[in-house]
């Protein structure tokens, strides 16, 4: 009887290990595409910017582990990346880009839409709609 106990639970440990990496394994395949910057909103007077307000455009490019960042059409920045489950300041465990010597960023997808949250106090959430 304690072996089997004992089997069921290894095996619940091994299918909790597979649906995490599987979880996050999706949260990059749907991070794939190219993504148009809408607005952001923070910093310590909780100010909106928009490419309106900035006379620019951002665009991030994400293909696999790979993450590129073009304002006005240039390519600024292009790195790798992990998603990684992590501790939030915004409370419990998210989805995070992690890219080696940047602060991380929690992200979240709702329909065509992408949220990057700056992990830092007075920083800013971006928002991206998908582009077709």
């Amino acid at each position: 009887m304690i072996k089997k106990i004992a089997f069921l639970f290894v095996l619940f440990q091994l299918l909790s290990c597979s649906s995490s990496s599987n979880m996050l394994a999706t949260s990059e395949n749907s991070l794939n595409g190219k993504w148009n910057w809408v607005s952001s909103t923070g910093g310590f007077i909780g100010s909106t910017i928009t490419p309106a307000s900035e006379k620019k455009t951002m665009t991030i490019e994400i293909s696999n582990s790979t993450i590129k960042r073009y304002e006005n059409g240039k390519l600024l920045s292009e790195n790798t990346f992990e998603i990684k489950n992590l501790h939030s300041i915004y409370g419990d465990n998210k989805k995070m880009i992690v890219i080696e010597d940047r602060p991380n960023q929690s992200f979240e997808i709702k329909d065509n839409k992408l949220f990057l949250n700056d992990e830092c106090n007075d920083c800013y959430q971006s928002e991206y709609v998908r582009i077709k």
